[in-house]
């Protein structure tokens, strides 16, 4: 199915504020994904592309067709020049926390101010597939209140909570458009080429993935003297007493699905950075924690860092069970039509499991009883194929809703 409609024959020029986050998978998906859907929509398209670590863009877009002759790579800054950003049609903020506090507080301000210049300029500026969490601090609020508000187009929001949230700051509604995670979007030849090729699975066993990470509760700080982020709970290369109560619980978890079922507990990192860059823990030492706290770890596999989306996305199709602290290990394992459990810890996931009908897969790493759980696991197992005839009919609503979006955002264009 192909998306393109629009039949100007002028070359777009698409600027990407925000791509790829910070040695995120979820975030590369994500750009990835707004990059297929602006290349189906009007075949000929040149995007600039700003991100904070170039060299791995660099690495994502290479294998893709046509290499990088479709992209200028620039590293992402409040002080980007508005030169660059008046040769193009339409500016999109695409980092899906950017009208969040949880993960960095001072984010809605950072992106209300990188949206003035292309408004000046005249340019289409939209939010596209954007969580947008209720906003409390003042210089936030002011900041969607008289810049955003003014700046921007559309927000094309990935759940009913988000358009909630920013509804009382656009009383007419008409800048808010439902859409969904961006990264459902792809269609399966987007996926084709990318597989990955571990001999140390299965190809018998019952699958179990796990979407773990290093929790923290309390907003990242911006260090001015070192100009980078610092966690406020605890010193970075340590774990909070709530993290360990999840270590502990996952443990539990894979030693009931090895032992019942003879499982294969596979943990997908989605987080890697180098260490001088940290902040907090790559999922891989998470998955090292729960594996060492794990009585029957032999099986146990944790897949490479930094291995390409498309990869990621590939291989959650081979899994039986999914569970996930992580947003994208949700939508991927979705995107695949595989029942997952969602750790019911942060708003991301809560908002993902209502908009998608799958509330009931929501657990509490901190207060679920074990044998609650293993009845759940057991009854989802009995189940997995009505869940999953489910799940992919949910997930094409979910995609013609985003095209829907898109579609009102950008005409005229």
């Amino acid at each position: 199915m192909k998306i393109r409609s629009n039949t100007n024959p002028k070359r777009k020029i698409i600027y990407l504020c925000g791509a790829g986050g910070k040695g995120n998978i979820g975030a590369e998906a994500i750009m990835l994904s707004i990059i297929k859907l602006f290349q189906e929509r009007y075949g000929d398209v040149h995007f600039i592309i700003n991100s904070w670590h170039t060299d791995r863009i660099r690495e994502l877009l290479l294998p893709l067709d046509g290499g990088l002759a479709s992209f200028t790579l620039m590293r992402e800054s409040i002080l980007a020049g508005p030169l660059t950003i008046a040769k193009a049609d339409i500016f999109v903020i695409c980092g899906d926390v950017s009208i969040s506090e949880t993960v960095v507080s001072f984010l809605p301000l950072y992106y209300a101010i990188r949206t003035v210049a292309p408004r000046m300029l005249g340019k289409r500026v939209l939010f596209l597939g954007i969580e947008a969490e209720e906003v409390k601090r003042w210089m936030n609020v002011l900041a969607l209140k008289y810049l955003i508000r003014w700046t921007t187009d559309f927000h094309l929001l990935r759940n009913e909570k988000s358009f909630a949230n920013l509804k009382r700051f656009f009383p007419d509604e008409k800048p808010l458009l439902l859409g969904c995670e961006p990264s459902l979007t792809f269609f399966p030849e987007h996926l084709e080429g990318f597989e990955c090729c571990d001999d140390r699975i299965s190809n018998s066993k019952l699958l179990v993935g796990f979407g773990i990470r290093d929790f923290f509760s309390t907003a990242l700080k911006l260090d001015i003297t070192k100009m980078k982020l610092q966690r406020r709970d605890v010193p970075t290369g340590r774990i909070t007493k709530k993290m360990r109560q999840i270590i502990r619980f996952t443990a539990r978890i894979a030693d009931y699905l090895v032992e019942k079922y003879d499982a294969q507990p596979v943990f997908v990192p989605h987080h890697f950075l180098p260490e001088h860059d940290r902040v907090i823990l790559p999922d891989s030492d998470i998955a090292e924690m729960i594996i060492n706290e794990m009585k029957n770890p032999n099986d146990a596999v944790i897949l490479k860092n930094n291995l390409h989306p498309f990869q990621i996305i590939n291989f959650y199709k081979r899994f039986d069970l999914v569970f996930s602290m992580r947003h994208h290990t949700n939508a991927f394992a979705y995107y695949n039509a595989v029942p997952t459990f969602g750790y019911g810890i942060s708003e991301k996931i809560f908002n993902f499991f209502n908009e998608i009908g799958q509330d009931n897969m929501l657990i509490d790493p901190y207060k679920s009883e074990m044998g609650e759980i293993k009845l759940r696991i057991d009854e989802v197992l009995r189940s997995k194929a009505e869940i999953s005839k489910k799940l992919k009919a949910e997930i094409e609503k979910s995609k013609q809703r985003m095209i829907q979006a898109l579609d009102t955002a950008l005409e005229g264009v």
